[in-house]
């Protein structure tokens, strides 16, 4: 789905405007087309790609970190800097905008909190002038999102292939990696290890399953007798995703039912289920940014931003001293285990996956459509432990058992 785009004027390059210094993006894709022609653009295709001569690359190449708006207009502003004939002027007044989102001005590095790290406060403005809207996208969007992508593909393994990723997906077919085993399989067999099949669960809630392959893959490593007694639950927010999980977990021998809801206000009694499964969804799950007056006052803007500072003052969060203007804090996430806490029965177990950070504050992750956000973990894992769980945490690999020897490729 291509998000609608902010409109933006373009920027008056004059005042203290002048004496801000520029940084181009570093991530970009580059192409040279001939001799005297370059296409830039950053990495996603919502935003414009933006074709360069040889004075217009070195133009880009200036924006280092050392020179002033001022100098650049002052060089480049009257030179034709593309093809499209538009001088330097023109480039200047645009590329900083999120409708481009190719360069950024300002008297520090857009690094936020995290020296050379990800691009925080840039990112967070480009977000918002991909969506089109203020604020971060809450499920409404999410739903929508999907709803459309999964639509667009053919309802089936497009999405997943192309824009949301995950490991379940991925290893949804057996690989050598995993000893010639599907996901769902190893986890199962790892779980069995565990000793969380003894006794067996009456209940299994899986929480956004995807297209249900893990589902799927699960039962299969389980004998017929074994599934008879469980209940095999699917929750998601997405009403087409929950036809492919139902499914394709009765595919894997399961009487599985499908209720829509979101994982942040689970719809189920008290002391109700026996295990959670819950595969990179957290980072879709609602961020607050909370800023440093609210962070020292304890004092939220809004009701939203009150919860999350109460949730910090419960489990003892430390906030730091040497704090940035804002911060994102994971609600969402705090949520979703202390409504697992609420659901789970005395001796239940919930195995949660995701991408995250150790130090530090979340930053936004850019996909195309749709942005999500890192799980700081030592937050999430305090308050794990203030509400009585047992814990393990471990690295995916680890939990699998994989050979250590193994290398993955990112492409």
């Amino acid at each position: 789905m291509k998000p609608a785009v902010a409109a933006h004027e373009s920027l008056n390059l004059t005042g203290e405007t002048l004496n801000l210094l520029a940084w181009h993006i570093p991530d970009l894709v580059a192409y040279q087309h001939n001799e005297d022609e370059w296409w830039f653009a950053p990495l996603d295709d919502n935003l414009p790609i933006i074709r360069l001569n040889r004075i217009g690359l070195e133009m880009l190449q200036a924006m280092n970190g050392h020179t002033t708006v001022g100098a650049l207009v002052e060089k480049y502003g009257q030179q034709v800097c593309g093809p499209d004939g538009q001088p330097g002027q023109w480039h200047l007044e645009h590329w900083a905008l999120p409708t481009f989102s190719l360069c950024y001005y300002g008297t520090e590095p857009p690094g936020g909190h995290r020296h050379k790290a990800k691009w925080d406060l840039l990112l967070q403005q480009i977000r918002e002038g991909w969506s089109g809207r203020e604020g971060f996208e809450g499920e409404e969007h999410l739903e929508d999102f999907h709803h459309h992508e999964l639509t667009g593909s053919g309802e089936d393994d497009g999405h997943f292939d192309l824009i949301e990723t995950t490991v379940s997906h991925l290893f949804r077919e057996p690989n050598d990696t995993l000893n010639g085993l599907t996901y769902g399989r190893l986890l199962m067999k790892q779980l069995r290890k565990l000793g969380w099949f003894t006794p067996k669960p009456r209940v299994i809630v899986e929480v956004g399953g995807g297209l249900g392959y893990l589902a799927r893959e699960l039962g299969k490593e389980l004998l017929p007798f074994e599934k008879q007694t469980i209940q095999y639950i699917s929750l998601d927010i997405t009403e087409p995703f929950l036809r492919l999980q139902v499914a394709r977990a009765k595919a894997g021998g399961w009487s599985g039912i499908g209720t829509r809801a979101n994982g942040e206000w689970l719809p189920f009694k008290d002391h109700s289920v026996d295990l959670v499964i819950d595969n990179e969804n957290m980072a879709d799950m609602t961020p607050v940014k909370l800023t440093r007056q609210e962070l020292l006052d304890g004092t939220g803007d809004t009701q939203q931003h009150q919860e999350a500072l109460d949730w910090i003052r419960r489990v003892r969060l430390p906030v730091g001293r040497d704090l940035p203007e804002d911060v994102i804090f994971n609600l969402g996430p705090f949520r979703f285990v202390a409504e697992l806490w609420r659901v789970l029965k005395p001796g239940g177990r919930a195995f949660l996956t995701e991408f995250g950070i150790e130090e530090g504050w979340p930053a936004p992750v850019k996909l195309p459509g749709h942005t999500e956000y890192e799980v700081q973990y030592s937050h999430l894992r305090q308050a794990i432990r203030w509400l009585g769980f047992q814990e393990r945490y471990l690295t995916l690999p680890q939990f699998l058992a994989i050979k250590p020897d193994s290398k993955v490729l990112c492409t």
